[in-house]
């Protein structure tokens, strides 16, 4: 991270120089004093810089010099990583300037293990330490450009130094305000400042696993955004660039991401091209949606009416298949089916109509086979009573009326007795008799 491999090596390799800036306006109270801290410079142990801090605060509490041994103390918890002393070293030094670049960006940095993302219930301190550390990213964002002018950054900074890490901690910054919103369980904010950090900088696996999580946790009140959430774990699970999340991260993230996608949609129909599409853009396009298992039950429900509307003898037919199919088939069709003509037989008028299959005989025949609900899977087989004319191509339209007889349900097919003058579509006509020739006609 840039806040703490480049400000605080440079920090510790300027402490000889800060000195001469300021000898003209300060004094030291006598060379033990300076000696002191002299000897802060002559050694890189931060254990050291700190013993020694003790001693010059303890024996010279009111120096000139207080602020510079601020950031001294600053610089040495910083190089201990010793979050909880850098972060109260840090305000201590900008009450001596508020613009301050180590200061602040040891703000921004410390908060995540002084308020961890998986803190239940924030204690008092913690909710103080966030909103310093939401002062500080405001900063930050807002003042970029003066936080990096020389009074305020470490010394031996130079300007291709300085502009070179400004993206970064501005990007830096506003993925703090995502992560404070986020542990304030305020999730539309959380929402809006991490995806402007991905809009900064998209290499952030860890941010876009922070978006899903914290667009999920809308999810009673707004289920619409559910769709948002899968792309972001689809992305936190897919990117294996610059910023990626760890390896068994992502495969644990993937592992979720299976789960929750087929719970959501009702199966992992597009899931591998949500994981393409993420791996290559950090935020969902425009319009981006993925339809949940209700909406294409709703779907599926208004194909059906509109069908039904259409084409009601293929929906009551539909409607046989399913009970015929379902664990009480057989009790149905005794109760409801068995020895009844279907679909009525009104004054010979036939309502079911299907796709012919084959035909025994293949001439003359007196059974034939269609398939009503689908052209390629026969489920009807037709008795008749006496044999039809000629032969029919398959593929023909037939349609009949006729009476229950018998049915298997898997793979369905249901037999009928039929009256050849109820069956309409054959084509079939007998061949005409062999004519003999009279004496006449030779």
């Amino acid at each position: 991270m840039f806040v703490r491999s480049t400000v605080v090596a440079v920090l510790a390799c300027a402490l000889v120089s800060i000195l001469p800036a300021q000898e003209k306006k300060k004094q030291w109270k006598d060379r033990a004093e300076y000696d002191l801290f002299e000897s802060i410079t002559k050694t890189q142990d931060p254990n050291q810089w700190l013993s020694t801090l003790d001693k010059w605060k303890q024996q010279y509490p009111a120096s000139d010099y207080a602020d510079i041994r601020r950031q001294l103390y600053l610089a040495a918890y910083r190089q201990l990583n010793k979050p909880r002393q850098a972060f109260d070293a840090a305000q201590e030094v900008l009450k001596d300037n508020p613009d301050n670049l180590v200061a602040l960006s040891a703000m921004v940095q410390f908060i995540y293990p002084l308020v961890p993302p998986n803190a239940q219930q924030l204690t008092t301190q913690q909710t103080a330490d966030l909103d310093v550390a939401q002062k500080a990213a405001n900063t930050v964002l807002n003042n970029l450009d003066t936080i990096y002018s020389k009074p305020n950054r470490p010394p031996e900074m130079t300007d291709e130094m300085a502009d070179k890490a400004k993206p970064e901690m501005k990007a830096f910054a506003q993925k703090t305000l995502g992560y404070i919103a986020m542990v304030r369980k305020d999730y539309p904010a959380a929402v809006t400042e991490l995806t402007k950090a991905l809009q900064l900088d998209p290499n952030q696996g860890q941010v876009s696993f922070w978006l899903g999580t914290v667009t999920l946790a809308q999810n009673k009140a707004h289920p619409e955004l559910q769709a948002q959430a899968l792309y972001d774990f689809a992305r936190a699970a897919s990117y294996t660039g610059p910023g990626c999340l760890p390896a068994p991260d992502r495969s644990q993230i993937t592992n979720y991401l299976n789960k929750v996608y087929v719970d959501y949609h009702g199966s992992n129909d597009g899931l591998e091209k949500l994981m393409a599409s993420a791996q290559t853009n950090p935020l969902p396009p425009a319009g981006f949606t993925i339809q949940s298992k209700t909406d294409l039950e709703r779907e599926k429900i208004e194909a059906d009416e509109a069908a039904a509307k259409a084409n009601p003898m293929l929906a009551l037919w539909k409607s046989i298949v399913k009970e015929l199919q379902s664990d009480n088939g057989q009790a149905y069709f005794d109760a409801n089916m068995k020895g009844a003509e279907l679909p009525g037989g009104v004054n010979g008028v036939t309502v079911f109509s299907g796709k012919l299959v084959s035909m025994t005989p293949a001439a003359r025949p007196k059974e034939l086979v269609l398939a009503i609900a689908d052209p390629a899977k026969p489920d009807v087989t037709l008795k008749l009573d006496s044999p039809l004319p000629g032969k029919m191509e398959p593929g023909g339209e037939i349609s009949f009326s006729g009476v229950a007889d018998s049915f298997t349900a898997n793979p369905l097919m249901v037999t009928f007795n039929v009256e050849k003058s109820k069956v309409e579509g054959w084509t079939g006509k007998n061949a005409p008799a062999h004519h003999k020739k009279t004496g006449a006609e030779r």
